[in-house]
């Protein structure tokens, strides 16, 4: 299979993407980059009616190893710097078990590579760009930690040329594990939690090149925007050396001279990082304002990242060469990677894309009520559940409809003596298998279905 792929095909799909939809260029980049079982596998995962073919040939169905690793939920970033360095380069299928829990298979490793990407955005790594936060729920030893939050994706903090040779040692390290963690699960199909911003992205397809500073609107829009306003004072300052007709010291930002603004050649927000030799002590005037400003764009974007950068690209490539990632978009890069984005759930989608059995139907009042409760969930809401359900808080690409297993609501059973309300609901995340007890009213479904879905994180046991 992978074998017969002709090279125009493959060079087509790279050069000129815009030709083929998503899904196909994903199916293109799996059968080019891996083995013709992971091929196969992605295949099937991506249409499971195949899967319920009586006439599928056992002689084509993939055949891949899977290797299990054993963790504990304390030190988890640890541990998984330790699995990806034994595993991260294998083609066997990685799986997940934590110590003192039974459960295995799909939900604790799904799981597994989400709370990872949640450790990697803890502040005190000094990996990231971005305001520091405390999580909503926290649980375990998320109580008290602080994690990096940046609501256009996540970019490293930039080295200065006196940047400590330990700390630039510490960083690089845990961005070639980064790497390392990322393309293992593109490698495996497993979806991460961990919001990249769109520069990023374009440094992982070595567009860094094309980078400008509109692109640092996808990394801090203050100081982009701050940057416009400096960069039309530039324009103005051109217009008026051409015609002579006013004195440059007229420019001002706001009613503000560049002198009287404080700026120096420093970077913004990190003023150990020098823009040039002597630049704590370098004073931005009318003059030197254009050698600042590409020195900022040169030194957020480039130079101050690229051993970050470089670190990232030799972890991720000794997984599998990154260009095989240039049939997608930088744009498209988050959906490969992190899934469906959060989106509305409306009743009809959810009607056709999940499965009541064993006691319940469409018709069933608590199914009825489950997807009106659904339907009314915010983006958080959404992530907790589909956490409780599926292991992982995000959808793949396509949504429920391309959830697999589908989601499978079945009754909850009791005995007669006791009240279905007083239960909460359970979960087998291995087949996305929900068990519902038939509640009297949507108000208690909904109260049980969220102290569930906040409560039941972080544990695989018998249901």
């Amino acid at each position: 299979m992978t074998g017969n792929i002709p090279i125009w095909l493959t060079e087509l799909g790279r050069t000129c993407p815009f030709f083929f939809p998503f899904d196909t260029r994903q199916m293109l980049f799996y059968v080019t980059a891996f083995d013709r079982d992971r091929a196969m596998q992605r295949l099937l995962d991506t249409n499971p009616e195949i899967n319920q073919s009586d006439s599928q040939d056992s002689r084509v169905a993939p055949r891949l190893d899977r290797k299990k690793r054993t963790v504990n939920r304390e030190e988890l970033l640890k541990q998984a710097e330790s699995v990806m360095q034994d595993l991260g380069s294998s083609r066997a299928m990685l799986e997940i078990q934590y110590e003192n829990e039974v459960g295995t298979g799909l939900g604790p490793t799904l799981e597994f590579y989400a709370l990872v990407s949640q450790e990697l955005q803890r502040a005190d790594l000094g990996l990231w760009r971005g305001d520091e936060v405390t999580l909503s729920h926290p649980k375990g030893s998320q109580e008290g930690t602080r994690y990096i939050h940046n609501p256009r994706g996540l970019f490293p903090v930039p080295f200065g040329r006196n940047t400590k040779p330990a700390h630039v040692a510490k960083v690089k390290m845990k961005l070639r594990f980064l790497g390392k963690f990322l393309a293992k699960a593109i490698m495996d199909f497993r979806l991460l939690d961990l919001p990249l911003s769109l520069s990023f992205y374009k440094w992982m397809l070595r567009q860094e090149i094309s980078l400008c500073s509109h692109d640092i609107f996808n990394i801090d829009p203050v100081v982009a925007k701050s940057i416009c306003h400096l960069e039309d004072i530039i324009k103005q300052k051109k217009k008026l050396e051409q015609d002579r007709s006013q004195a440059l010291e007229s420019l001002n930002m706001n009613g503000c001279s560049v002198e009287d603004l404080g700026l120096d050649f420093t970077l913004p927000g990190y003023a150990s990082v020098e823009l040039k030799k002597g630049g704590k002590d370098t004073v931005v005037t009318i003059h030197n304002l254009e050698e600042y400003l590409r020195l900022v764009v040169y030194w957020t974007l480039n130079e101050g990242v690229s051993k970050q950068f470089e670190s990232f690209r030799d972890g991720f490539e000794s997984v599998f060469p990154l260009h095989h990632l240039q049939y997608f978009y930088p744009e498209e890069l988050d959906q490969l990677l992190c899934g469906s984005k959060s989106e509305a759930w409306d009743v009809k989608t959810l009607m056709e894309c999940c499965r009541p059995d064993h006691g319940y139907n469409h018709d069933s009042r608590a199914v009825k009520f489950l997807f009106e409760i659904l339907s009314s969930f915010d983006g958080e809401q959404q992530r907790l559940f589909l956490q409780f359900v599926t292991g992982s808080p995000r959808l793949p690409v396509g949504g429920f409809r391309s959830l697999n297993p589908p989601l499978t609501i079945v009754r909850k059973t009791f005995e007669s003596t006791e009240n279905p309300d007083d239960f909460l609901p359970s979960v087998m995340t291995c087949v996305n298998y929900l068990k519902l007890p038939d509640y009297s009213s949507i108000d208690i479904m909904r109260e049980k279905l969220l102290i569930a879905a906040r409560e039941g994180q972080q544990s695989f046991h018998l249901s």
